[in-house]
């Protein structure tokens, strides 16, 4: 029997979701003496990794049959993803410490943040409230439009120098953790599907 790169890759396109995929590069930026990312990194900001800015493809997550068994190797955290990943989709060259946004779902966010010195690594779905304390009353402020990472105002926005909140929904966004252990190159290395665990956990501070 040969399996079916096609017949695999029609039915995940069928039922999978759409993602991004921004591949991981380590930073060239060094101390000499430990050898750790230089915190003032203008590329890697002091993560020791930096991201491109993506390609979209999709793929499917993995039944809870598959999440049991990933949990049972113990090296598994609550909120831990796999998904299965079709061959004829730029997601399938995806590596360890890769991001993975999935686009087709979103969850609340809610941020502190200082005026004048906030960024944001990711793009939010809206932004619903911004709120800060003034004279000892809060204050509720217009939703800025973010740019480049950055919260831009027409009006009624955050002094500067003030701590803020600022809340709101975002699509879901994970790491790549590991290759599935049950991956196989069967029929002399045929792009069949291959499974990921996504970790949600931030291991970079995003």
């Amino acid at each position: 029997m040969k399996l079916n790169p096609t017949a695999f890759n029609r039915f995940l396109n069928h039922i999978g979701q759409d993602m991004l995929w921004r591949k991981s590069f380590l930073c060239p930026c060094r101390n000499e003496n430990s050898g750790s990312a230089l915190s003032d990194c203008p590329f890697c900001m002091g993560k020791g990794c930096y991201w491109d800015d993506g390609k979209e493809g999709r793929a499917g997550i993995s039944g809870m049959d598959v999440q049991k068994q990933w949990f049972q190797f113990g090296q598994a955290e609550t909120g831990d993803v796999v998904i299965t990943i079709p061959g004829d989709t730029p997601l399938y060259d995806m590596g360890q410490f890769d991001r993975i946004t999935l686009k087709n779902s979103t969850q609340p966010f809610s941020q502190v943040l200082k005026r004048g010195e906030e960024y944001l690594s990711f793009v939010p779905v809206s932004v619903d409230y911004v709120s800060w304390i003034e004279n000892g009353k809060m204050v509720h402020g217009n939703k800025p439009i973010i740019e480049q990472g950055k919260p831009k105002w027409i009006s009624d926005e955050p002094p500067e120098g003030t701590v803020y909140t600022m809340g709101g929904r975002r699509h879901p966004e994970y790491f790549v953790y590991r290759d599935f252990p049950q991956d196989r190159a069967h029929h002399h290395g045929l792009r069949l599907p291959r499974k990921v665990v996504l970790r949600k956990f931030d291991l970079f501070g995003r």
